[in-house]
């Protein structure tokens, strides 16, 4: 396949000038054309191998990138260098101070330099082996969007409506000028097929001639602003927005296909060529064929990622990888969408001290055997298949409590939270029983917990209330290492005691106005967690922490993953392309 070829010419050139491309990632989204594709192979399930706690940075969404055996990547107003085997403390950027601003786009590396933007315009140049400073490229509007390097030449989008090329050695202008459009580029850009595409938050997308900067075509979007990234396969600019996705052609900016999806895309779609891989806003990752004259849904069901996700998939040949908020990590078959692999990072204990969850809105990063994933609480996870894992996951928040006494009237909810450091919960392996009657439970990935409630009945088939006396809840449940928790627990139903309060609704009338919500105390979230959810249980409070490596300004170390876990059991829609002529 013409695409396949590409991509391993692509890594013939890079290992000529000395840079593995198959064990590392260079940019975002590894690549120009910024597919989010590697061909490394990366068996999960996975395990955890080591973390290293940066500054937290709420809100992060710029991944590490990988070169040789070193991983770097932004945590606020800092940039760090760790090792990959190890994640052992190498360098800072600043050594003592902090920028000015923060970086909020994933950092790109050409050869020996390092580059990364900041919210203030510059753009950084770093001797990539010590961090030391080479020079800085200064723009008039903030660098959100990430840098692309393409044969030598870096593109970078800028919140002063500009595009640039830049001479990733020296920093001097390759383009006459730069080129500019009617709003910011605060998303990420592709570079194939001799374009340069971006998408503007003016609601156009702009093709733009590699070697010159000019102007070749505009799409007009049906809504704007734009918060999605164009990618390129085989000579299509991608785009999705709203609950569609557009297929271009590279060069000429006339649609080719279109996506018509169940619901509104939440991130940048990422691709092998073939296949598409779209995250939605209703929690599920859809996938679909591309690789014929009219795209086609791939998979019968979606696959459930159990969360929002807000950053771009990566796909392997055999599995694709997602990360979302309340610090979900999964891999699904790129077959037939199947799981394969769940896990739920723990909030940090050094910078989000009594936090119920955090949050993954970086692009999940593979080099080298390994799986990397920073969460906006500063801590850089790295998986892999080989660690070892010898302890099964722990249980939180029995529902109801060891021992209690209660009513037996109906509805009882029966739950626990369950967590697991190593390889995460394997929550498909789970049984749970009622006085040893098995019991159909549901799952809720948000917060790690599994439930079932007894039957209501109504007035025609009423349920009798549990018999008084001590019954028994049994839950079993194992790892993807294979290690497996047997928790059992007991409450004493009495029919003395007052039963649960029900509350009804029935259809009405009213006159009454609603009461209203002061949205600056009830929207504001943060990682401290969406504490006191009706019916829902909080997330496990993380494990004690042991010290505070990579504090900011201070060289850090990592947490072994058993030092870490250590203690744990003690405690609109339609084309409009305006095509331009070729300049």
């Amino acid at each position: 396949m013409i695409l396949r070829r590409a991509t391993i010419t692509a890594c013939l050139l890079v290992l000529a000038l000395g840079a593995g491309f198959c064990d590392a990632a260079l940019m975002g989204r590894y690549d120009s054309q910024q597919m989010g594709y590697t061909e490394e192979k990366l068996e999960a399930p996975l395990m955890l191998t080591w973390q290293y706690t940066a500054a937290r940075f709420r809100g992060n969404t710029a991944a590490p990138v990988i070169a040789g055996n070193s991983v770097y990547f932004a945590a606020g107003d800092c940039v760090y260098c760790v090792d990959l085997y190890s994640g052992n403390f190498l360098w800072r950027y600043p050594q003592e101070q902090s920028l000015t601003s923060t970086v909020k786009a994933t950092p790109a590396i050409n050869g020996d330099y390092l580059y990364f933007g900041t919210g203030d315009g510059k753009l950084y140049c770093l001797d990539r082996y010590e961090g030391k400073f080479e020079w800085f490229f200064e723009t008039r509007g903030a660098l959100r969007c990430p840098p692309v390097i393409d044969s030598g030449t870096m593109f970078l989008g800028s919140n002063d409506n500009s595009i640039y090329a830049i001479d990733a050695e020296t920093g001097d202008m390759v383009w006459p000028k730069p080129f500019t459009a009617r709003d910011d580029f605060a998303n990420g850009i592709a570079v194939g097929s001799g374009m340069v595409v971006g998408s503007s938050m003016d609601g156009n997308i702009y093709g733009v001639n590699q070697s010159s900067g000019k102007l070749r075509w505009i799409f007009r979007l049906p809504s704007a602003p734009v918060k999605t990234s164009p990618i390129i396969a085989d000579n299509v600019a991608i785009i999705a927005v709203g609950n569609v996705v557009y297929g271009l052609t590279a060069r000429s900016g006339q649609a080719r296909w279109m996506i018509q999806l169940p619901s509104d895309a939440s991130t940048t779609p990422a691709t092998d060529g073939v296949d598409l891989f779209v995250p939605c806003r209703d929690k599920k990752l859809y996938c679909y064929n591309i690789s014929g004259r009219t795209p086609a849904l791939k998979w019968t069901q979606p696959a459930d990622i159990g969360a929002v996700c807000s950053s771009s998939p990566t796909v392997t040949d055999e599995i694709v990888f997602v990360t979302a908020a309340r610090g979900i990590v999964a891999g699904f078959s790129t077959i037939d969408g199947s799981l394969k692999w769940r896990y739920i990072a723990a909030p940090s204990g050094i910078n989000t001290p009594g936090a119920t969850f955090t949050d993954a809105l970086t692009s999940p990063v593979i080099a080298n055997g390994s799986l990397f994933v920073l969460t906006d609480d500063g801590v850089l996870n790295c998986f892999t298949k080989t660690s070892p894992d010898t302890a099964p996951p722990d249980p939180f928040f029995l529902t109801p409590a060891n021992g209690v006494r209660m009513s037996g009237a109906p509805p009882i909810k029966i739950s626990a939270a369950l967590w697991d450091a190593g390889s995460g919960v394997d929550f498909g392996s789970a049984t749970l029983t009622l006085d040893g009657e098995s019991k159909d439970y549901e799952i809720d990935y948000s917060t790690s917990t599994v439930s079932f409630s007894t039957e209501i009945g109504d007035s025609k088939s009423p349920v009798k209330p549990l018999k008084d006396g001590s019954h028994v809840i049994a839950l079993t449940v194992k790892d993807y290492a294979g290690n497996q928790l047997t928790q059992e627990w007991t409450f004493v139903a009495d029919s003395s005691m007052p039963p649960p309060r029900r509350v009804i609704k029935e259809p009405a009338k009213s006159t009454k106005e609603p009461e209203r919500v002061d949205r600056t105390r009830t929207e504001t979230r943060d990682a401290q967690g969406d504490q006191g959810q009706s019916g829902q249980p909080p997330s496990p409070p993380p494990p004690p922490s042991m010290g505070a490596p990579g504090a900011p300004g201070v060289p850090g170390f990592p947490s072994n993953r058993s030092d870490r876990w250590r203690g744990r059991g003690e405690r609109e829609r339609g084309f409009a392309p305006q095509a331009m002529p070729g300049q």
